[in-house]
């Protein structure tokens, strides 16, 4: 509803026992909305199920990332509001909400009525909804925007804007008269008197003018009323002028508009012409309508059967009725010429739509194949735009359904009716202008465009044609316009163009036609001919009025009236007489004339259905009477005046005058509805016209909310076909590209092919519904939805199959098409084959051809390469025979897919170089889709050959031909297959370049997902140039990408790439911008309400310190305080695990070992939950070697024991011998130097000797162990024997090295290492020895990762992924350090790599390799036995 816009949301009428309450309220009202008034309004939009009261939270969140989306280009949201008269302010998604603001009282007049009629609901529809909302039929009849303000703010903004503007237009709450002791200048004013009111400033007087009289002077403000809807404002504003009455205060008649009869209360005598004498008790019918707001109407006496004015003071209601609900305020005839179209325009409609939507080349071009998900998408089957469509059935068939004619044209319009000359009026313009478009209305419409007399009238001068009784009648027109009664013929008299007096009086002046109808004139009053006297002087006022000669025009008219005829035997020429005397009177404002004619002419303009205007004057009286509706407040009086003012405006071809008087109708008619008692009644629909009007007005939004809102009754084929076209329009102008066929014709089309569709079921018109169906199933494919796709194609199958065999060959050969799409090969072969068994003896080869490509695609994709090369081969003869290069070549590059396929890369070389030759020479028809791609499968031949720089041609090649069609999908493809191939090969400065262009391509198709996505490679690329100033290039895309991830509200990539830009600001050493967006990270994801997700971020954010190299402590709140938590509450043990390792090892990097021994304990307790082995392994080797660093020995012993008690019993890889090599010279030296026990230190040596003959790989572990034993048997445990052995081992193995390299560098490294062995009172960070495999699919297997020392750091050991949720590589931990023993060595420790894609077998094959041949506690304790 129309919101009330008055002081405080107060209703438009004040109460009358509070008159000076209210106007006090006003002046208060102008001194504080001065200065406290927002200007500003906001607009919330909600998504809702109209099956459901509640709305909708999925619909609701895709709003309003759209709406994300659409803000970063504000641009199209301005143009938006721009349209529906509204400055937009800003964009809040998040709220739902538009801040809007307006400046002038005409912006926010127009707002509030597209509010009310629902079209910046539907704009917002259009505009927010995503292309694949408008593909599901059943979501989009269940869903729907609803839109919302604050009225009472609205109302105020409307006030006080009013106020802003200094002057307004105001009713008199009360008469005000002069008195004799106030000022001078005081106006007398009555009740209801309309008076434009202008601001003076601060006090009680402002001035007023009378809109009646005037008259000028001060009025109170308490007295004044500001008209309360912005319409009122600016009609009165554009058309000032009289209202010439006051309402009554009590109506006899109920009802706004009735019909039936009156029963007379009063004798009554004629005092005008044309008025019916009344005695008390006659009955009287009325005619026509009896409007409430007029004080006459037209009534038929019952006895005498007399016409005539009746006055309504005279008669009270007998057996009336008011107009039917349906109607309002409307007669029947003139709701059905509304709801009509016109097919029969002078200017056709597109002809060829069906035929462009429905028409496809899929049976007479071959299509091309795809070899896997990196190609194109199949080739879509429409035709460019720039193709002459060819000629098919489609234009045969609307001819045979629309009679012969031509598509959206109608038979010749029929002959007037000669029974009702009121209808035939009704029928005799058509109002909406061409002005070049191809949309119009019908004949018998008066809201439709004019159109020319198919038929001149009948020429009236001619000698014979009319017989003469009398002699004296000497001139044939004199005859003719003394006919008695309205005739056909008399049509031409009251048109606009006066076609009676140009037919005629052919080739004269209008001086001399003057003279003649003045002869004639003279004439008939010389001979009494009353009708012709009446009719002269009426075309003689006509032509005086032409010429602005109207005291000239005033005189012939009252001449007119003043001959005594029967006025209502030509009713026509009595309405013309009073309204053109009246707009006369009105110009000249002869006040003292006009209420003799006022009533009257209102009767004959308002009563009468189908008004068929005579002057452009008319309209001044239809001021008067929607001024008079104002005064009134009566909308029905209103709706009817609206009517009959656009009517007006559009039979002149003023369709922006029409405008606003058309969209007021259409709000007053759904107002009326709303408020009208017991059952609802339907509206008028002026939806189509509105649309058509917007279209013409280039407001492409309102044009397209409208259409979509137009729900007329039982439409036609035609209609649908009309609302098609005007669609297509109007979308052409949002998105220009679709006229240029660069990119695909907008989704919600497909509402309007089902309407199409349903009414050609119901027509049971065979051929359109399959035409309808096939251009849906094109249209589905454009979009991807081939599952819809194929419903359609099978639809138009069994619909043409109806017809006749060869009207379904088309819709079969698509289907099988898409059925090849969707990977249906098996079913699209059943298709295919019959066709190709149906063509075999027929004429038509090409037809063939198309069949043998798509079974040998089918074929191929069944991997029957042999039966796909014949069919191939069968199709390039057939083309080549016609001479049809585009399927020669096609057949070519097809056989070359079908030869990679098979991994033939030079057989398809061959064949695709013949395409390719054959497609330069169709360089101007429309296959740069299909040349680029063959561009692209012959670098993929090359590749397979090495050619490496001829492949980067080819590539190179395709993107110059997709860039020359202008083809964004093309270059997109290409552009990223280019940008990937040159980060494989390392080359970051030319992969950027195309990734950058992808970018650009993605933006001008304005797809935020692909933007987004490539905005991250293109991040990646500059981040891999490690400089500076690549890295701050690569933050700046990050954080572009981070936008679009806020925008599209995709919170998990939002999280990730917070992430990322942490990450980079880390990089660049600007620490304290990192923890802000590392924070900013988590913050998002813990809004997902996602643990295991928030894990993840919690511990990605840690390990950017973590395995960074400055302020690793700041890892530790992210693992302490938010992966560690969330990891128990999820009891997720392995994740658990995986933290308390790196906090272990953390803490020991930075000297915390109390906390880490806490960690370290923790982590052994849950390492036994894992039900991993190597977990627990792990788990106690860094226990071990915690309690080592705090120098408690016995319990690093223990530990390190338990942790080899858990090895498998049999080795998995020699390398695996390292580890312990490495461990047993840990305990070695631990029980020799901390513990003094030379005996269990020489029992852990020897087992350290036997582990390093394992590993033969690394000799220089070796040659330690014997040096250690050569000095445990030379210090501690004197064998003199045993000494020499070991020292001679020793000594040979450092020669037999020293001879593969440098004597003296060797040398220098294996004393180096026995030395740092051999001291043991200096502490060193232990380095991991053992880790967990990545991958969980073998993690009950004990394999050992590699420890990779890192130069100049301690070793690094890759952590096991134990179970992490997300899938995701964690980071490499250090459970332990113990950096002497590696250097001291020179062991690299041992990286047991099992490939995380290895199966279960190959895993246990390597597990038998090699055997440890006893186990640790056997061969110790044989050790000591030996010794002692």
């Amino acid at each position: 509803r129309e919101p009330p816009y008055t002081f405080g949301g107060a209703n438009d009428h004040f109460s009358r026992n509070d008159i000076m309450t209210q106007g006090k309220r006003f002046t208060f009202f102008f001194f504080s909305c001065t200065c406290f008034f927002s200007p500003e309004i906001v607009l919330l939009f909600t998504g809702r199920r109209r099956s459901s009261a509640d709305p909708d939270r999925a619909l609701q969140e895709a709003l309003r990332t759209q709406l994300r989306v659409v803000e970063s280009n504000s641009q199209d949201v301005i143009q938006l509001f721009k349209d529906l008269s509204a400055r937009l302010v800003s964009v809040h998604a998040e709220k739902d909400s538009f801040v809007l603001t307006f400046k002038t009282v005409e912006e926010i007049w127009k707002f509030s009525t597209y509010l009310a009629l629902g079209y910046v609901a539907r704009c917002l529809e259009n505009f927010l909804c995503d292309q694949s909302f408008w593909l599901d039929p059943e979501l989009l009849s269940d869903l729907e925007i609803n839109v919302t303000v604050d009225e009472e703010h609205m109302a105020t903004l409307y006030l006080g804007l009013l106020l802003q503007e200094g002057s307004f237009f105001a009713k008199a709450l009360f008469t005000g008269s002069k008195q004799e002791d106030e000022d001078e200048d005081q106006l007398s004013f009555k009740k209801n008197d309309l008076l434009m009111v202008r601001d003076t400033g601060p006090g009680g007087m402002w001035e007023g003018t009378m809109l009646s009289s005037g008259n000028h002077g001060l009025v109170p403000v308490n007295a004044m009323q500001p008209l309360p809807y912005p319409f009122y404002q600016w009609f009165l504003r554009k058309y000032p002028g009289n209202v010439g009455c006051s309402p009554t205060e009590k109506e006899a008649f109920e009802h706004a508009m009735v019909t039936g009869s009156c029963v007379a209360l009063v004798d009554h005598s004629p005092v005008g012409p044309d008025e019916l004498q009344l005695s008390r008790g006659d009955i009287v019918e009325i005619q026509g309508l009896l409007v409430r707001g007029l004080g006459v109407f037209i009534g038929i006496h019952n006895s005498t059967g007399h016409t005539g004015f009746v006055h309504k003071a005279h008669v009270k209601p007998l057996d009336t009725t008011p107009l039917d609900g349906q109607l309002v305020f409307l007669t029947a005839e003139e709701k059905a010429s509304l709801a009509q179209v016109n097919p029969g325009s002078s200017e056709p409609s597109d002809s060829s739509l069906l035929g462009r939507l429905s028409s496809s080349d899929i049976s007479s071009v071959y299509r091309l194949d795809r070899l896997d998900e990196t190609d194109f998408m199949y080739i879509r089957n429409r035709p460019k735009h720039d193709q002459n469509v060819p000629s098919s059935t489609c234009q045969s068939i609307m001819s045979e359904r629309s009679g012969g004619t031509p598509p959206y044209h109608s038979s010749p319009r029929s002959s007037f009716s000669h029974s009702n000359p009121r209808l035939s009026l009704c029928h005799s313009h058509n109002a909406l202008p061409q002005e070049g478009e191809r949309l119009s209305f019908s004949l018998d419409d008066t809201f439709r465009e004019l159109n020319e007399f198919q038929e001149d009238p009948p020429l009236f001068l001619e000698e014979n044609s009319l017989e003469r009784e009398d002699p004296e009648h000497s001139d044939p027109t004199l005859t003719l316009l003394n006919r008695g009664h309205f005739q056909e013929d008399f049509l031409p008299l009251y048109d606009l163009q006066y076609s009676f007096l140009w037919k005629t009086f052919s080739g004269k002046t209008e001086d001399e036609i003057s003279g003649h109808l003045d002869t004639i004139r003279e004439g008939a009053k010389r001979m009494a001919m009353h009708w012709a006297h009446r009719r002269a002087c009426f075309l003689l006022g006509r032509l005086c009025a032409k010429k602005l000669k109207f005291s000239q025009a005033r005189v012939y008219y009252e001449e007119a009236l003043s001959v005594r005829v029967d006025g209502f035997s030509d009713t026509p020429l009595l309405v013309a007489l009073f309204t053109n005397l009246t707009a006369v009177y009105l110009k000249q404002r002869m006040t003292d004339k006009l209420p003799h004619t006022l009533e009257k002419a209102s009767a004959l303009l308002l009563c009468l259905p189908c008004h068929s205007f005579t002057s452009t004057d008319e309209v001044e009286l239809l001021k008067l009477l929607l001024r008079r509706s104002v005064v009134m407040a009566d909308k029905h009086l209103e709706a009817r005046v609206c009517y009959l003012m656009s009517s007006l405006f559009l039979h002149l071809r003023k369709s922006d005058d029409a405008l606003p008087f058309v969209e007021r109708l259409q709000f007053l008619s759904a107002t009326l509805s709303d408020s009208a008692e017991g059952h609802p009644i339907a509206p008028v629909d002026l939806n189509w016209l509105l649309s058509c009007l917007y279209h013409r007005k280039y407001m492409p939004y309102l044009a397209l909310a409208s259409l979509s809102l137009d729900s007329r009754q039982d439409p036609s084929l035609q209609d649908a076909f009309k609302r098609i076209e005007l669609f297509i329009k109007n979308s052409v102008r949002l998105n220009p590209c679709w006229r240029e066929g660069t990119s695909l014709l907008p989704a919600q089309i497909v509402v309007y092919l089902q309407q199409a569709l349903a009414i050609a079921v119901r027509e049971e018109d065979l051929n359109t519904q399959r035409d309808l169906c096939q251009g849906l199933a094109s249209l589905y494919q454009q979009y991807n939805a081939l599952d819809k796709a194929v419903q359609c194609a099978q639809r138009a199958v069994e619909t043409g199959g109806h017809i006749s065999e060869e009207e379904g060959f088309e819709a079969s050969v698509l289907l099988g098409w898409l059925l090849v799409s969707t990977g249906q090969a098996k079913r699209a072969q059943s298709v295919l084959q019959p066709l190709l068994t149906s063509l075999q003896g027929t004429d038509s080869p090409t037809q063939r051809g198309v069949i043998h490509n798509l079974l040998a695609l089918c074929l191929r994709r069944q991997g029957h390469f042999s039966e796909a090369g014949r069919h191939l081969h069968a199709a390039l003869v057939i083309s080549s025979e016609s001479g049809n290069q585009r399927n020669q070549a096609l057949a070519l590059a097809n056989l070359g897919c079908l030869a990679l396929d098979v991994g033939a890369p030079f057989v398809a070389e061959r064949f695709l170089v013949r395409s390719l030759r054959l497609f330069l020479e169709l360089w101007e028809s429309p296959t740069d889709e299909e040349h680029v791609q063959t561009y692209l499968w012959l670098g993929r031949s090359y590749k397979q050959r090495g050619r490496r720089h001829d492949m980067m041609a080819c590539y190179e090649m395709g993107l110059l031909i997709a860039l020359h069609a202008r083809n964004l999908h093309s270059q997109i493809v290409v552009a990223k297959a280019l940008s990937q191939l040159y980060a494989n090969m390392l080359l970051y400065g030319q992969s950027i370049v195309y990734s950058e262009h992808c970018v650009s391509v993605s933006r001008e198709l304005k797809d935020k997902r692909l933007e987004g996505e490539y905005l991250e490679i293109l991040s990646s690329h500059y981040l891999s140039l490690n400089t500076e100033r690549s890295s701050r290039k690569s933050l700046d895309y990050t954080k572009q990408s981070l936008r679009i991830s806020i925008d599209l509200g995709k919170r998990e990539e939002e999280s990730e790439t917070w992430l990322q830009v942490g990450r980079i600001y880390y990089l660049i050493k600007e620490d304290e911008l990192a923890d802000m967006y590392l924070q900013a990270a988590v913050k998002t994801a813990l809004r997902m309400n996602d643990p295991h997700f928030a894990m993840s971020i919690y511990e990605e954010a840690g390990d950017v310190y973590f395995k960074g190299h400055r302020i690793q402590m700041a890892s530790l709140p992210f693992y302490r305080d938010g992966s560690l938590p969330f990891a128990r509450s999820i009891k997720d043990i392995l994740s658990e695990f995986r933290l308390l390792s790196k906090l272990t090892e953390l803490l020991m990097n930075q000297g915390e070992q109390e906390e880490a021994l806490q960690y370290a304990t923790l982590a052994v307790q849950v390492a036994g939950k894992t039900e991993v082995q190597v977990n627990e392994r792990t788990a106690y080797h860094r226990l071990a070697t915690i309690y080592y660093s705090r120098q408690q020995y016995e319990m690093a012993e223990n530990y390190y024991l338990k942790s080899l008690s858990l090895c498998p019993l049999i080795m998995q890889h020699p390398l695996e011998a390292r580890y312990y090599t490495k461990v047993y010279c840990r305990l070695g030296n631990l029980t020799l130097h901390k513990l003094k026990d030379a005996f269990d230190a020489l029992g852990y040596f020897h087992l350290a000797l036997a582990a390093a003959l394992e590993d033969r790989a690394n000799p220089e572990a070796l040659y330690v162990v014997y040096m250690k034993l050569a000095e445990i048997h030379g210090n501690h445990i004197p064998d003199a024997q045993l000494f020499k052995v070991y020292r001679d081992r020793a000594q040979s193995l450092k020669r037999a090295l020293a001879g593969e390299e440098g004597i003296d560098v060797r040398e220098e490294n294996m004393d180096n290492a026995y030395r740092e062995v051999s001291n043991p009172g200096v502490e060193h960070n232990e380095s991991s020895f053992i880790s967990v495999p990545e991958d969980e699919k073998c993690k009950e297997s004990s394999y050992l990762r590699t420890c990779v020392k890192q130069e100049g750091a301690e070793d690094k050991c890759t952590e096991p992924n134990n179970g992490n949720s997300n899938g995701k590589a964690h980071p490499n931990i250090n459970p332990d350090t113990d950096g002497h023993l590696m250097e001291a060595s020179g062991i690299e420790t041992a990286h047991l790599d099992s490939s995380a894609n290895e199966s279960t077998q190959t895993c246990e094959l390597q597990r038998q390799k090699i055997m440890l041949n006893v186990t640790t506690l056997s061969f110790y304790t044989q050790l000591r036995s030996s010794i002692a």
